[in-house]
């Protein structure tokens, strides 16, 4: 089979460690496995003598090698040079100004591409809806990329120079989009929950030097949307909600009431409350659809001025989404009552069993592929 043709993808994670998948095409995964973060090293060169000899060894086990591969794709958090080096790498620090997109390229003699791992996530959307769409991706922040019809991202947060003002909503909307804090604290108030102690527990976790609270371009009259609209945020609104008040925990058992304390698994337990109609996770994610409709409203407002078609559908992945059918309703209503008539679906990948990461980076070796041979 050394004759085969294959795609290289690399979702690159600082946490579990970086997904590796061998694909025919985009939507046919062949193989994958994983490089364990601790196997990284502590440099770029290190890094990807790791990621070959796992994918060396995937090949060998199809009989084949690295001159099968056409493409290589790589997912990663981080914001990126035009020519693929690291701006900034988020949590993989010693990826700061290198360029792995060339050096994994040169290794195997094939053509790279690297991206943002949300704007990864929208192309691997894209290629299984193939037509114009936003995809929001929900974890420890709020990330995001608008696709159109042509598959190739619009406004990449390419070359930043670190004005949040630079930055266009649809590609980083947790971080560049400022919600006010008036907003927030009328809707606690409009939904009876006490909007000082949200405000303490933020403050908390983000107040700078001065003790102020700040937004986007250091505002002090907003704080940064995926402060709130995250899978942290939803465990942050939660603990404001419940307060001083142990009633949901009749309804979890030993472990989900110690997991309650950790953002990265007590969603699906804050989703279980919610199922179950225990009112301060029902509260919490009418105030989470609530408030993530006002950010949402931001976002369109400025992506529909550049040309967004008013029925583009907004896919969702991550962790946090699949809690969309307790705070969907809750956001769709309120982007309803404004004539908003984009609706929120989860990502279809994500439905498909799919890694989205892994997929889009597919997308991008073959994008990377086309491009040599064109």
């Amino acid at each position: 089979m050394t004759n085969h043709s294959f795609l290289l993808a690399i979702d690159l994670g600082a946490g579990g460690g970086a997904k590796i998948g061998v694909f025919s095409t985009p939507d046919r995964l062949v193989t994958e496995t994983i490089l364990p973060v601790g196997e990284y090293g502590a440099t770029a060169e290190s890094l990807a003598d790791g990621l070959l000899r796992k994918v060396e060894a995937l090949l060998a086990e199809r009989g084949s090698n690295l001159k099968a591969l056409r493409g290589v794709g790589i997912a990663s958090p981080g914001v990126f040079k035009s020519d693929g080096a690291y701006l900034q790498a988020a949590n993989l620090g010693f990826l700061n100004g290198r360029n792995l997109k060339e050096l994994l390229g040169e290794r195997v003699a094939a053509p790279a591409a690297i991206d943002n791992d949300a704007n990864a996530g929208g192309l691997a959307e894209w290629s299984a809806l193939r037509h114009e769409l936003l995809y929001w991706v929900f974890g420890g922040g709020w990330g995001g990329a608008w696709i159109p019809k042509d598959g190739e991202v619009r406004f990449p947060a390419l070359d930043w120079d670190g004005d949040d003002a630079h930055l266009h909503y649809t590609n980083e909307p947790g971080y560049a989009i400022p919600l006010e804090k008036a907003m927030i604290e009328n809707e606690f108030h409009r939904l009876g929950a006490p909007y000082d102690r949200f405000e303490q527990i933020l403050a908390e976790d983000f107040a700078g030097e001065d003790g102020v609270l700040r937004g986007p371009s250091g505002n002090a009259d907003c704080v940064r949307a995926e402060m709130v609209l995250s899978g942290p945020g939803r465990c942050r609104l939660f603990r404001a909600v419940a307060g001083e008040d142990d009633f949901h925990e009749r309804f979890l058992d030993v472990r989900e009431r110690r997991e309650m304390s950790d953002p990265a698994v007590a969603g699906k337990h804050i989703s279980k409350l919610s199922g179950m109609r225990v009112e301060a996770a029902v509260t919490t994610d009418r105030l989470f659809g609530r408030i993530l409709a006002q950010a949402a409203r931001i976002l369109l407002k400025q992506a529909r001025r550049d040309g967004l078609p008013e029925n583009a559908p907004i896919c969702l992945g991550g962790k946090p989404s699949r809690a969309l059918p307790y705070f969907g309703p809750s956001a769709q209503g309120a982007l309803a009552r404004r004539g908003l008539t984009h609706y929120l679906r989860p990502s279809v990948i994500d439905e498909r069993g799919g890694n989205a990461n892994l997929v889009g980076a597919a997308v991008l070796a073959e994008k990377a592929a086309v491009r040599r041979d064109a």
